[in-house]
């Protein structure tokens, strides 16, 4: 699978919404001990209506795709998960500009982009306890995956794993930006649920991806 389609992504996204709904317990329960204990609820009422949106609307580009997306997340969730959640989809899209299908490159500058963005919008780095500690490793892995495949889905694998990794090591960071920095070392020894929620869209998209292909090399 070399190139992902708008649609494709389109329906990725909605997977990736559903998961993050259903994740609403886990992530309020980790925001509860380091954090205001709203994260989850607030990713939930986004993605929720992220997800009404995506079922109803078709798009002309993969730019149009992801500035709704990123525009949605920020008009619904507000705050600082709104600005940075919404920046994930937004902060790249000089990289998807006038393109119906994204290839690994392409996927994976888009991405890299909207890590930068974060980082300068955020004022946070890799290790600071945040969803850069998912994000960030996600893009690392793609790159090193892309030195030996472009195929979509082992991209998109590479993104789940590296991101399912760094939000399980975020767990030893201590916190050192946003409000979670108030809990020092209170904070060690849970994940930055901003970082969970980054392995989950990750992984719910690659998923989306392996789901498809059994679909079309199935036998009829």
């Amino acid at each position: 699978m070399k190139y992902l389609s708008i649609d494709q992504f389109r329906n990725a996204l909605i997977c990736a919404a559903d998961d993050i709904i259903a994740s609403e317990p886990e992530l309020t329960e980790i925001d509860s001990i380091i954090g205001d204990g709203d994260h989850g609820t607030t990713m939930k009422s986004g993605f929720t209506v992220l997800k009404t949106m995506l079922e109803s609307s078709g798009y002309e580009s993969m730019f149009d795709l992801l500035r709704s997306t990123g525009v949605q997340l920020l008009r619904v969730m507000g705050g600082a998960s709104g600005v940075i959640f919404g920046t994930l989809f937004i902060g790249g899209h000089e990289a998807v500009r006038d393109k119906t299908e994204m290839d690994a490159d392409c996927f994976i500058d888009f991405f890299d982009m909207s890590c930068e963005a974060i980082m300068k919008r955020g004022k946070a780095r890799p290790g600071d306890k945040t969803m850069l500690d998912a994000l960030y490793p996600a893009i690392e892995a793609m790159k090193g995956r892309r030195k030996t495949s472009g195929d979509m889905r082992d991209i998109m694998d590479a993104a789940a794993e590296g991101a399912k990794a760094g939000a399980q090591n975020s767990a030893d960071m201590l916190p050192k930006v946003g409000r979670s920095k108030n809990f020092r070392e209170r904070g060690i020894g849970y994940p930055d649920p901003g970082a969970v929620s980054v392995s989950i869209i990750f992984g719910s998209m690659a998923e989306y991806l392996h789901n498809i292909c059994l679909l079309y090399t199935s036998p009829s």
